[in-house]
């Protein structure tokens, strides 16, 4: 029998060749499992390593033995077989992976550190795993945090109508209206609340009665604007533009700033119902970026002015236009929209047209002024130059503002619309136009 081994173990390593003390070493050891095969060199086939071992016990003693008795001696010399070609004779042995290089199979203790590796690889496979998820996972947790938060203190109306402000909203999905109570957006002089949880959105709408900015939006931004900067002197203009609302038109200002270290954009939409001013004022983290807009342009083309206030004040302007026929249309406009606002009747409004007109006549350019003075001596010579004299005079006095008696001031009326209304169509155009500067000039001074 060889002493020399090649091994094959249960798991399919395969060591050797090995001498017969080294494998009796590593059985002894416990380092080979009992199904372990073993090939004698010049074996027929594979052995159970305990076979293998008892036949080399077996082989060893009757060869001990037979030395011992015969002595030393020379082995007789035989004739040798003709050499078989090694491609002629055959292999009985079982096809085998070519030997390795000699190494000792794992120890128990070994094995049980490469489990316990094994399975410290899998937990850290499984643990990443978890992390990626959760990060995956966050942003949605997140937002779904965030609209519960928001629900808890919204409404379930999808339509918002203030009556008395004369509003109408459809809330655009992902909007939601809340209720005055709510912890979230500290805006007592809203009113009305909204917000899109899913992008991090809030807004409020205010209203304000301001006659004078009613045709000038850009002018009710830049005081927006001004009033923004002690609060956030960070605020920056981005950018104006027009806006579309579910009626009407409104005008858009874009801004920025920082809210601690966190980025903002926001944004402000102004549009009027008559000498109503409306402010949607809407804010979002920056990261949110296009997002924002999409919801804003969503939420304006929800929002339905009614109008109510706009045709009270058409209507009186129609009404008074006859009876002040040397004002334009947007000058009278100012002055009913003023008195309404303050909940003034309209009688006095011929009255306080011939003071406007007549107090900021002084402000205009001298040019412009120049040629005003001489429009009206084509509308006052008509008039006796006696009654002229008389109709001066009063309006020295209501230009200063001192009482004077109806009936006078329905005499001074009539003269000054027969007058007007004589004139031919290009001079009269032309005083009404100058006529509406002097009115929002006279609105400037003390």
């Amino acid at each position: 029998m060889s002493d020399h081994y090649l091994l094959h173990l249960p798991d399919g390593t395969e060591y050797g060749p090995i001498d017969r003390a080294t494998l009796l070493a590593w059985r002894v050891e416990g380092r080979l499992p009992a199904d372990t095969l073993v090939w004698p060199d010049g074996a027929p086939q594979w052995l159970s390593v305990d076979e293998a071992l008892a036949l080399a016990a077996a082989a060893a003693p009757v060869v001990a033995a037979s030395s011992a008795a015969a002595g030393p001696r020379l082995r007789p010399t035989r004739p040798m077989a003709p050499a078989t070609p090694a491609a002629d004779r055959p292999d009985t042995r079982p096809v085998a992976p070519a030997p390795r290089a000699v190494s000792p199979p794992p120890s128990p203790a070994r094995r049980a550190s490469s489990r316990l590796l094994l399975l410290a690889a899998g937990l850290l496979v499984l643990l990443a795993g978890i992390v990626a998820l959760w990060v995956l996972a966050r942003p949605w947790i997140e937002k779904r945090r965030a609209i519960a938060a928001v629900e808890r203190y919204a409404t379930q109306d999808r339509r918002v109508e203030d009556r008395e402000a004369g509003l109408v909203i459809d809330l655009p999905p992902g909007w939601m209206a809340l209720r005055k109570d709510n912890p979230l957006v500290d805006a007592p002089q809203a009113r009305i609340v909204l917000a899109q949880p899913a992008i991090r959105v809030f807004a409020t709408i205010t209203m304000a009665a301001r006659p004078r900015e009613m045709d000038a939006l850009d002018t009710h931004l830049d005081g927006w604007l001004q009033s923004r900067l002690p609060r956030q002197p960070s605020t920056k203009e981005e950018s104006r533009d027009d806006v579309q609302l579910g009626k009407g038109r409104g005008r858009l200002l874009r801004t920025t700033w920082d809210d601690g270290l966190a980025p903002m954009q926001g944004a402000a939409v102004a549009w009027a119902d008559g000498y109503e001013i409306f402010s949607l004022e809407a804010w979002a983290p920056a990261t949110q970026g296009p997002a924002f807009a999409s919801a804003l342009d969503a939420l304006c083309r929800g929002v339905s002015p009614t109008g109510l206030v706009d045709q009270r004040v058409r209507e009186a302007v129609e009404r008074l236009s006859l009876e002040v026929p040397e004002l334009s249309q947007d000058a009278l406009r100012l002055l009913v929209a003023e008195r309404m606002s303050q909940g003034q009747p309209l009688d006095d409004v011929p009255a306080a047209a011939l003071r406007a007109v007549s107090r900021g006549l002084d402000a205009l350019a001298p040019r412009e002024a120049n040629e005003m003075r001489a429009i009206y001596q084509q509308v006052w010579a008509p008039v006796p130059e006696a009654q002229r004299a008389g109709l001066a005079a009063l309006l020295v006095e209501i230009k200063a503002g001192r009482p004077v008696p109806p009936a006078d001031v329905t005499a001074l009326r009539e003269a000054l619309k027969t007058g007007v209304l004589a004139l031919p169509a290009e001079p009269r155009a032309r005083l009404q136009e100058l006529s509406g500067r002097a009115v929002r000039k006279s609105q400037l001074l003390p």
